[in-house]
């Protein structure tokens, strides 16, 4: 039961982290030249925009569901990766795997 809880938080989380980085790229900026005087070269100015923002809590969420993946398997830094061994190993090539 507890796996199945985990699996739907997980799920959600990045579920959310989706629909933020496609917030993000609906709200991506664009550039606008910008003339001060006639000798001037024209430079680019870009306008404040959200999609920074939703990009940096797609980043948050997808953070946040590994860290919950990691404490309810007790893997990595929570559990029996910490004595060295095949396990530590595998648990390395698997969190590296992941992202």
């Amino acid at each position: 039961m507890a796996s199945i809880i985990i699996l739907a938080v997980v799920f959600v989380i990045d579920v959310l982290a989706f629909v933020l980085a496609i917030g993000a790229e609906k709200r991506r900026n664009t550039a606008a030249y910008v003339n001060v005087d006639q000798n001037a070269r024209p430079y680019c100015v870009y306008g404040s925009d959200a999609a920074t923002g939703y990009g940096i809590g797609a980043l948050v969420l997808l953070a946040a569901g590994q860290a919950v993946i990691m404490a309810a398997t007790r893997c990595f830094c929570c559990g029996r990766a910490l004595s060295p061994g095949r396990w530590r190993a595998f648990s390395g090539f698997c969190f590296i795997a992941c992202w």
